[in-house]
């Protein structure tokens, strides 16, 4: 049996599901699609020609790599592509060219569009630090990239098109603070002559659960996927799908010596399984659920197996999908190893076949 017998189906059926069901939930904004890493190991290209064809035409792309990548690969204008993650030495003129929507927090980062030799405007989001210091300009420094932004759009070198920020989506109270001075600093960059018809702010969890987060456009990420956040409620309950299946085949069947058997297959922590996992969670196979053991090795893992379970060599085995098969689903594999769902997908290694369902 070989590597290929694992694979991560990706339902794209169930992506577009989730696209209109935020897509509903929050108009009349409109909705980003955020596809870092990989479209959190999805697979990019795919994720985000499914998601213009369920309607959406804003893609979060991070940074200026996978935003080129992406006008590479034919995602062209009408459809906004926003970068945000911008290194002091990016080259800045091949994202201005390509219309790339560029998160703009310094006046430094401005000025280095205005020394680019594009020849297009720049098509810019001023970024504004609301409290969770991802970025973005101080209260005391935002008048200035304001004014500094302004002065570059009446020469032709920029347009203003958002004002936004990020909020930490852990406290409401906190967010509560965060969405006021978001509000502040609106009104201020528009009394300094900033039109910015577009003004965003939420993420998933603040967008799904909160209307004045919502304001102009939305940036859903892990909530695209059927990926909720741990200990809340599960996809199902939100209405959404989860969309990535890992399945794998049984390799092996040894006998121990407690006289049990195990079986194994070949996913290991070199594949991206969390170390954490055996003694933790379970797996399925022909419908029943049944645990990982200990050890988990660098391309092999263990499943226990009782005296009466019928498996044999070549069954399937089905680590984390939608539950529909009694497999647990990504939050149950982010709650038993105490982390993110999101962080167990986009460790999954590349050499894991993908295939697109």
């Amino acid at each position: 049996m070989t590597r290929d017998a694992s694979e991560i189906v990706v339902d794209l059926s169930a992506l577009q599901h989730n696209v209109a069901v935020l897509t509903a939930l929050v108009a009349p904004s409109e909705v980003m699609v955020v596809v870092k890493n990989d479209a959190y190991g999805h697979g990019l290209v795919d994720v985000v020609r499914s998601s213009l064809a369920a309607g959406v035409t804003w893609i979060g792309a991070l940074d200026l790599p996978t935003a080129l990548a992406l006008r590479g690969a034919g995602i062209s204008p009408p459809t906004r592509i926003f970068a945000w993650l911008l290194d002091p030495f990016d080259d800045l003129e091949p994202a201005i060219s390509s219309a790339i929507d560029l998160g703009i927090s310094t006046i430094e980062q401005l000025d280095a569009i205005a020394s680019s030799r594009s020849g297009v405007a720049a098509r810019i989001h001023l970024k504004i630090d609301t409290g969770l210091h991802r970025n973005g300009a101080t209260v005391e420094d935002w008048p200035r990239l304001v004014a500094r932004a302004v002065q570059l759009e009446k020469q032709g070198v920029v347009e203003v098109a958002a004002v936004w920020t990020h909020i930490a989506e852990a406290d409401d109270a906190e967010d509560s603070t965060s969405i006021a001075r978001f509000e502040s600093a609106v009104t201020r960059a528009r009394e300094l002559g900033v039109e910015a018809p577009i003004r965003h702010l939420a993420a998933s969890a603040a967008a799904f659960s909160r209307c004045d987060a919502r304001f102009d456009l939305v940036r859903f990420g892990a909530f695209v996927y059927g990926l909720p956040p741990g200990g809340g409620p599960s996809a199902q309950t939100m209405g959404l799908r989860q969309v990535m299946t890992l399945r794998s085949r049984v390799t092996a069947i040894e006998g121990r010596s407690d006289g049990r058997r195990r079986a194994s297959i070949d996913l290991g922590y070199a594949d991206g399984i969390s170390t954490r996992a055996p003694g933790r969670i379970g797996v399925a196979i022909h419908g029943r659920r049944l645990p990982l053991i200990a050890p988990l090795e660098v391309d092999r893992a263990w499943i226990d197996l009782e005296p009466t379970d019928d498996v044999a060599v070549g069954d399937l085995v089905t680590l984390w999908g939608d539950g529909g098969a009694g497999e647990p689903t990504l939050q149950e594999w982010g709650d038993a190893t105490s982390t993110m769902s999101e962080e167990l997908v986009v460790r999954l290694s590349p050499r894991i076949p993908r295939r697109m369902a």
